[in-house]
């Protein structure tokens, strides 16, 4: 998984991960629940990245796709999601469709932060023949 219960519960809060489980406190119960929400939207993700980012217990998650996972597992535990959650879950399918389409980097345009997969081919970026600091003189 991309997120755990934890990081849900930092960013959204226990009151808030309690009521939209329907638990009564959190535990064992609540965290389940955000941990069955939390590997379905790792399982989509992962239909968007996966030729991007191999999922690795020694390679760090990008933060930008810990943050994608957890809005869409977030509007997933509602029942009925408010129209913020349904926005916040939209943009990050959005995005990972950006991802996919290579238009959103996860390492941040680090290419050695992200670990080498078999038949990856990473090739630096040419210099622009033409921009605007180069025919500034026209």
């Amino acid at each position: 998984m991309y997120a755990t219960a934890q990081d849900m519960r930092d960013r959204y809060g226990e009151a808030v991960l309690v009521q939209l489980t329907d638990t009564s406190t959190w535990g064992a119960a609540t965290i389940a629940a955000i941990e069955v929400k939390l590997t379905d939207a790792t399982f989509e993700a992962d239909g968007y990245v996966s030729k991007y980012y191999k999922a690795n217990s020694g390679t760090p998650v990008p933060p930008l796709l810990k943050m994608y996972v957890m809005r869409i597992a977030f509007a997933d535990l509602a029942q009925n999601p408010t129209e913020e959650a349904t926005k916040q879950r939209d943009r990050a399918i959005a995005a990972l469709v950006k991802v996919s389409q290579g238009l959103i980097k996860l390492d941040q345009g680090d290419p050695a932060a992200l670990e080498s997969r078999d038949g990856q081919v990473i090739v630096p970026e040419a210099e622009r023949t033409f921009s605007r600091n180069r025919l500034s003189d026209f």
